[in-house]
């Protein structure tokens, strides 16, 4: 190339790549705007990280079980935590107590109506049950009643009452007899003995055929 500096019009030869790194030398080194980041600073930033999410596993991994879990530093088992149901109520009955549900179906079944679901019958019509002194004496004289049924007069605590109890002997079984006799002799406040099966039967049996007894027949036949 020419040189045409100051009007030299014949110019000179000189050497390109010195010219420009001439010019080149008057600028900063170009370098990308996006540079990757410093190998220490990558250590000052992810090594604290690294240390922190080792011991947040540790301590709150649990053993790494799925039952359970840290609060805090306390080890806490799900199945601790959670609340526990209560234990089943005891729901086993007695004997007795069995015999008295089922007698308090028969009574409901076959009694309400004419004594009550109360027990207290209806005043001039229906003797009460509840304080009955006919209730808590001989437990034949109640199952002859219910197996043969019961006409005429009788007198309930003092008061006189004259109608017709209807037999049950053909629909009730020697134990629905005795689990609804056991049932009344203790319902309302009455605290006489519960009544066997083995009471019903031998009446059954020894009386098989007859027509409804009466106060005074009862009273006879099964003293107290």
């Amino acid at each position: 190339m020419k040189d045409s500096k100051a009007g030299n019009e014949e110019g000179a030869d000189f050497n390109v790549r010195e010219k420009h790194g001439q010019i080149w030398r008057e600028y900063a080194e170009p370098y990308e705007r996006l540079r990757a980041m410093p190998w220490w600073l990558k250590h000052l930033i992810y090594a604290p990280l690294t240390i922190w999410a080792i011991w947040y596993l540790i301590v709150y991994s649990g053993s790494f079980k799925p039952r359970e879990y840290y609060e805090g530093h306390d080890k806490i088992r799900y199945d601790e935590a959670a609340p526990k149901p209560a234990p089943p109520a005891n729901t086993s009955l007695s004997a007795e107590e069995t015999r008295r549900k089922k007698g308090e179906q028969v009574y409901a079944a076959v009694c309400t109506s004419c004594h009550q679901a109360t027990g207290l019958g209806v005043a001039g019509a229906f003797p009460p049950l509840v304080d009955s002194d006919w209730v808590s004496g001989s437990p034949g004289i109640l199952a002859a009643a219910v197996l043969h049924g019961l006409a005429g007069p009788i007198e309930v605590n003092g008061t006189p009452y004259n109608g017709a109890m209807p037999p049950w002997g053909a629909t009730l079984s020697d134990d629905d007899i005795a689990n609804v006799l056991t049932y009344i002799r203790s319902a309302w406040g009455n605290t006489s003995p519960p009544v066997d099966a083995g009471i019903v039967a031998p009446i059954r049996n020894a009386h098989t055929g007859r027509g409804p007894w009466t106060a005074a027949e009862l009273k006879t036949t099964f003293p107290d």
